[in-house]
């Protein structure tokens, strides 16, 4: 049996998903969205909890703008997952 190499995967995911803190800069996370798409990454979502929106990158500069009525999709990635942006924001009750 083989076991995970440990460290940091080698390689970029075909989908990134970035989660905007409010310590993150404009120019951090285009740097990172930048190197994603030079190692070939082919859908990246930022998603900012505090406006509750979603942007889709498909190239360093976003190409869509997704707000609460939207739905976002995995398109050819992730093909068949469907999710509604207002469930990304939701209250969670426990």
């Amino acid at each position: 049996m083989k076991r995970l190499p440990k460290g940091y995967f080698r390689g970029a995911p075909d989908l990134a998903v970035e989660i905007l803190s409010p310590t993150n800069t404009v120019e951090e996370i285009h740097d990172k969205i930048v190197e994603y798409f030079e190692n070939r990454t082919r859908l990246v979502w930022v998603i900012h909890p505090d406006e509750q929106y979603v942007l889709v990158y498909h190239r360093p500069s976003p190409d869509v703008f997704l707000r609460m009525g939207d739905c976002l999709n995995g398109e050819d990635v992730v093909p068949e997952f469907t999710l509604p942006v207002a469930d990304l924001f939701a209250e969670l009750e426990f």
